[in-house]
């Protein structure tokens, strides 16, 4: 009786669909695993069995065919007389197709396979209760998120919502949460807006802190000199003087903030990201409503809401913002100390510190 040699030389038709065939084919008939049949599909052409009778070489035949497969049969020599038993190889013999699944099944709610009912996938491993579960728990709390508004990305103060409330809001927020603010300034757009805040802020600032110190230092002026002081020059001084003090000191200190940020490497996101933050910052002056120490404290605090703001302004560090808002003092403080090295050098020079003879 002779012996038959089976042959695998892959597809029978080319195409990604048959491919797949092809494999799911191989792991079901043969019962191999994914990496198996996807290796015996690449190494082609490859001896599947060896050493069989005609009747179990054309069961490999008939299931190849069946699942899209191309082989080729070649008949062995005998070796019944040279004592040689044909070694098979170790790929399984081809298992009778099972019959189709009629029971109830489930569809994963995650990778949509359909399989037998039951509480977890076989395919992605997830139980499907605790997944229906967290997804109805989802539906429930979805109409209670939103996107943020565009009112919600900038101040209260640049939403329109009323002069007074958008005023005390956008002064809550600068004083008490300053990163979570100037995140929100600096997406924002325009300078009027700021600008105006600003003014505002320094108006009943300074104007609280001029009234109740010259109420405070008028009780020690003489009331003849007293006298001499017009009420109204002092009041028109006063509102004059204190709006034009504020927008100037908003403009220059922009503009050298924004320099000492150039200089340091920090402007990322134009001028416009340096100004809005300082105007904002200028809230800090309300501090000086409080007698005596609300000045120290409002100046103080200036500086650390102009460090965030410009941080959050340009999306930089806070040692790079940091370095830039100080830098004029810096300079200042280097420059005071090599004045005074050199000026008594160069006074000595000129021999004004030489006694006068006698």
């Amino acid at each position: 009786m002779g012996l038959y040699k089976v042959i695998f030389l892959g597809l029978k038709v080319a195409g990604p669909e048959e491919e797949t065939r092809l494999i799911q084919g191989l792991r079901k008939r043969f019962n191999l695993v994914p990496e198996k049949a996807e290796s015996l599909l690449q190494r082609v052409p490859i001896v599947v069995k060896k050493g069989i009778p005609k009747e179990e070489m054309e069961k490999y035949v008939k299931v190849f065919e069946e699942i899209g497969g191309r082989v080729r049969v070649e008949e062995e020599p005998s070796t019944e007389f040279a004592g040689v038993t044909p070694q098979p190889e170790p790929l399984p013999r081809p298992r009778p197709e099972a019959k189709p699944y009629t029971g109830p099944t489930v569809t994963c709610p995650q990778c949509g396979f359909e399989q037998p009912e039951t509480n977890e996938c076989i395919r992605c491993g997830i139980v499907i209760s605790k997944f229906m579960q967290y997804q109805e728990m989802a539906r429930s709390i979805e109409g209670q998120v939103r996107e943020i508004s565009s009112e919600e990305k900038t101040s209260p103060w640049e939403s329109g919502e009323g002069f007074f409330w958008a005023y005390l809001r956008t002064t809550k927020e600068a004083l008490f949460s300053p990163t979570r603010f100037f995140q929100k300034v600096s997406t924002g757009e325009g300078y009027w807006s700021p600008f105006i805040y600003g003014i505002i802020s320094g108006i009943i600032g300074f104007g609280v802190s001029l009234v109740y110190q010259w109420f405070l230092f008028s009780a020690f002026i003489p009331l003849q000199i007293h006298a001499l002081i017009p009420y109204n020059l002092i009041l028109t001084i006063s509102l004059i003087g204190i709006p034009l003090m504020t927008a100037f000191s908003i403009f220059i200190g922009s503009a050298i903030t924004h320099l000492c940020l150039m200089i340091v490497g920090g402007n990322k996101k134009g001028f416009q990201a340096t100004f809005r933050p300082i105007s904002y910052s200028f809230c800090a002056h309300l501090f000086d409503i409080v007698p005596f120490v609300g000045g120290v404290i409002g100046s103080v605090y200036m500086i650390v809401l102009i460090i965030f703001g410009v941080r959050e302004g340009h999306g930089i560090t806070s040692g790079k913002a940091a370095l830039a808002v100080f830098l004029p003092l810096i300079v200042a403080v280097g420059l005071g100390i090599l004045a005074a090295i050199l000026l008594p050098m160069f006074l000595g020079g000129l021999g004004l510190f030489r006694g006068v003879g006698v």
